[in-house]
């Protein structure tokens, strides 16, 4: 009669601590990539001769499958469609792996939004390291090498000008000038005298590009430098070569020199230079990929998110809701998205939880009737022990 009060006690222990796991799966429902857990009860024997010694919870295991994939509207925010996890270094140099993609940008540096810690890429010699993009908020400008001159100089037109375009020196600023072409064919046959003048109109510098029999450049002339001095280089103060290029000898998809009546209609390209571009938009392809965007419409691709996969996922030991440590024994390969046994990442995206509430539901209300059946056995137990005492009293 005494053992069947502790039974009833051991049951309200278990099912006490089977509520504990389940309240907590609930309370994180919506906790991004959240694992929920399952608590597993074991019989206490009492011997042969003893009917049994109630219960004890046997463990706790997690839940592994995955969960339901949302979009998100912020551009840091990612989600792993198939296997993996994300690497995670605290400030102590441990790792820790999630499903939980809810990342941000803080001080240049990608970080799990909620614990700080900072998330893995993988450089090309395997070697774990910092998302740190602190260096390439901006792009550094470029001075412009050369211009591609396209269209055709009509050989019925005296002279042509062609303007609008800036260029850009060491420092980023832009520089206007004008290109005058004066045909000059009467002295060298297909000769063009190109005369660069600033925004003032006084000029600057000379050359000469020629045309074959044809109307192609003529090699030779087809490519010509030009040195804007210091003066007219802005803030720069020093002097600046720019290429003018008019295509290869034999082509007329460049520059040409034809019969045209006696309109030019040459026009010319900036090949290279920048001014200083700043980072616009950051974003994460299926390989993982972080993909940097700057008011220019470049791009650069300069890491590439590192992801770990765990034969045995059951070996992960959870530390703090979505965060899991991997023991030495757990055996581990790292790698990129949409390689080998990895999955694929969704950008603007977040994994929810693998609650299930239905589920839990259930199982609460039969832990619950375990809880007050258990509570109703030692009620029981109580009162034939206490009439036992009355009638050894009487």
């Amino acid at each position: 009669m005494l053992q069947s009060f502790f039974n009833g006690l051991s049951g309200m222990l278990t099912f006490s601590r089977g509520l504990d796991t389940i309240s907590n799966n609930i309370s994180n429902m919506n906790t991004p990539g959240f694992r929920g857990s399952d608590v597993f009860y074991q019989a206490l024997s009492g011997g042969h001769l003893s009917s049994g010694a109630g219960s004890r919870v046997s463990g706790e295991l997690t839940r592994f499958s995955a969960g339901d994939i949302q979009q998100s509207d912020q551009d840091t925010h990612l989600a792993i469609s198939g296997n993996g996890y994300f690497i995670l270094r605290d400030d102590a140099g441990n790792l820790l792996y999630t499903r939980s993609g809810q990342f941000e940008i803080s001080e240049g540096v990608l970080v799990d939004s909620s614990t700080q810690y900072r998330v893995m890429a993988q450089d090309e010699f395997g070697n774990l390291t910092d998302i740190d993009i602190s260096g390439m908020l901006n792009l550094a400008p470029e001075a412009t090498s050369q211009l591609n001159f396209t269209g055709n100089l009509s050989t019925g037109d005296n002279l042509h000008t062609v303007d609008g375009l800036k260029l850009f020196n060491s420092l980023g600023e832009e520089l206007d000038f004008s290109y005058e072409f004066t045909n000059n064919s009467a002295t060298t046959a297909g000769s063009w005298l190109i005369s660069i003048k600033d925004e003032d109109g006084i000029e600057i510098a000379t050359s000469e590009v020629r045309f074959d029999s044809a109307g192609t450049p003529l090699a030779g002339f087809n490519r010509v430098t030009v040195t804007i001095p210091a003066s007219s280089n802005g803030t720069a103060n020093v002097p600046l070569d720019v290429d003018l290029y008019f295509g290869e000898p034999g082509d007329l998809s460049n520059a040409s020199s034809t019969a045209g009546g006696v309109n030019s209609t040459l026009v010319v390209n900036l090949e290279d230079g920048r001014g200083l571009e700043g980072l616009i938009a950051i974003a994460f392809n299926n390989d993982g990929e972080m993909e940097l965007m700057y008011s220019n419409t470049e791009t650069n691709t300069p890491f590439r998110l590192a992801l770990a996969h765990f034969r045995d996922e059951s070996a992960l030991i959870s530390v703090e809701g979505n965060l899991f440590e991997a023991p030495d024994s757990a055996t581990r390969t790292i790698g990129y998205a949409n390689q080998s046994v990895y999955g694929s990442i969704e950008g603007r995206s977040l994994e929810s939880s693998n609650v299930d509430l239905v589920r839990e539901f259930a199982q609460m209300i039969v832990v619950q009737r375990g809880y007050q059946a258990s509570s109703r056995v030692m009620n029981i137990s109580n009162q034939l022990i206490e009439q036992l005492y009355d009638s050894t009293g009487g």
